[in-house]
């Protein structure tokens, strides 16, 4: 089952890295751009956890049905159709079960209705506006009904996971920009955040790019990365990690409209061989401090750009940009490789993935079979970085829904509440006890 359930994770991202690049040339067009923002997504240090680690399956998931809607509706729409019945059906299919797969899904009825204003040509006069475009808005709209139905349950549910404080979100103007600077941070291999108006003035400075160059891409993906971390950007404690991994692509693809501006711009500039690699050393140096806040990012940088700027002025056009495109992809194999070792990150994701599987079979040792229905402590100290993996583990052995699991410490429970628990139970690295309750009964 282990094996099968691997499988299915890696096969999902698999599965994902085309579909992502289909999405990209859909709204660049050039290939080059499409396979330099794809690289930047798919070799991203921190997504290492969507391979790795299980738990991360509902990220999987949710990006590979996320991606594959937004690429079906805009491969249509891009052909100036509306959608037929059966591919708003289809459309909708993708979206449930993205949905289904995590709240993340959430923002994309926004995404798709975006898409389409900044499809029309014409904003100014509403009337003009709407008459000829509404039937494009319907599948987005309808979506956004759905998505309405559905936080309603998430939120009112008799099991809503809004009741516990690590997912009730903390609506606040500061708490927006806390998280977004952070997941920003991290996306820049740095786990410092960025001060809030430094990520105010880079959003400006990204809708002035995107709206001066008038592409519509550029402009989609800057919205992009304002509104797809709206479900997160408001819960602590703040995530990061695989969960950035749909925000991931609209920087990524903003980062390689940039990169192929700034090679073209090169190539203009770079009259002679010396002038060439002032030119790009300089601005590699710049691109690489910003991309990844450190010296060595800078080195890398103003090595790639002296590299491109040495070529700009000995070879043709086309293959300049062949030739840049492609050092710009061993930059960022480079890049990954470093901050892999730095973090020593996969040593560690393979250290806490025997530590959990050692916890599992502690936990099993109990055996316990809690009857449904019953309400269940745990009391536990485990060296975990995410303080509520016993109750995911608890979960796990158990698979049982109707269980209520509460975690000592992290739950606020009444001395009633706790009083009235059907049993207790002690769960630490060494061993996991039964403190009150039935005795366990044997299957």
């Amino acid at each position: 089952m282990g094996d099968e359930y691997r499988r299915c994770t890696l096969s999902s991202v698999a599965a994902s890295i085309p579909i992502i690049y289909w999405l990209s040339r859909l709204l660049v067009t050039s290939r080059s751009v499409a396979f330099l923002g794809t690289i930047a997504v798919s070799y991203h240090a921190d997504l290492a956890n969507l391979v790795f680690r299980g738990s991360f399956i509902y990220d999987v998931l949710c990006g590979f049905f996320y991606f594959a809607a937004v690429t079906y509706y805009i491969h249509i729409r891009d052909k100036e159709r509306h959608l037929r019945p059966l591919q708003v059906a289809v459309f909708l299919l993708l979206y449930i079960c993205a949905l289904n797969s995590k709240e993340m899904a959430v923002t994309l009825p926004l995404i798709a209705l975006t898409y389409e204003v900044l499809k029309c040509p014409r904003l100014g006069d509403w009337k003009p506006f709407v008459r000829p475009n509404w039937l494009s808005a319907v599948p987005p709209l309808v979506a956004g009904v759905l998505t309405a139905f559905y936080i309603y349950g998430k939120t009112h549910g008799s099991n809503s996971l809004i009741n516990h404080d690590v997912y009730r979100p903390r609506y606040s103007w500061h708490d927006f920009l806390a998280s977004n600077a952070k997941f920003v941070s991290e996306l820049r291999f740095h786990h410092r955040s960025i001060l809030p108006a430094a990520l105010l003035l880079l959003w400006v400075a990204v809708f002035v790019y995107a709206f001066m160059r008038r592409d519509r891409a550029l402009q989609l993906m800057a919205f992009w990365i304002v509104l797809v971390p709206l479900p997160i950007a408001f819960i602590r404690p703040i995530r990061g990690g695989a969960c950035l991994y749909l925000l991931l692509f609209g920087w990524a693809t903003i980062f390689a409209k940039l990169a192929l501006d700034v090679i073209v711009l090169i190539s203009k500039c770079s009259t002679s061989v010396g002038q060439g690699v002032g030119v790009g050393a300089t601005t590699g140096a710049a691109i690489g401090a910003a991309a990844s806040h450190r010296a060595r990012g800078a080195a890398i940088g103003a090595a790639i750009g002296a590299a491109i700027g040495a070529c700009a002025a000995k070879l043709p056009p086309r293959k300049f940009r062949a030739f840049a495109m492609t050092l710009l992809v061993f930059g960022i194999a480079i890049v990954t490789q470093w901050e892999n070792q730095r973090l020593g990150r996969i040593p560690g994701i393979f250290r806490s993935g025997q530590r959990t599987i050692y916890a599992i079979e502690t936990f099993r040792s109990l055996d316990l079979h809690p009857a449904s229905g019953s309400n269940i402590l745990l009391k536990s100290v485990l060296p975990f970085k995410n303080e509520w993996i016993p109750l995911f583990i608890a979960s796990l052995v158990w698979n049982d829904h109707s269980l209520q699991i509460w975690l000592d410490g992290k739950n606020e429970l009444s001395p009633q509440q706790v009083a009235n628990m059907n049993y207790v139970i002690s769960f630490t690295e060494s061993e996991a006890r039964l403190l009150h309750g039935p005795e366990p009964r044997h299957q």
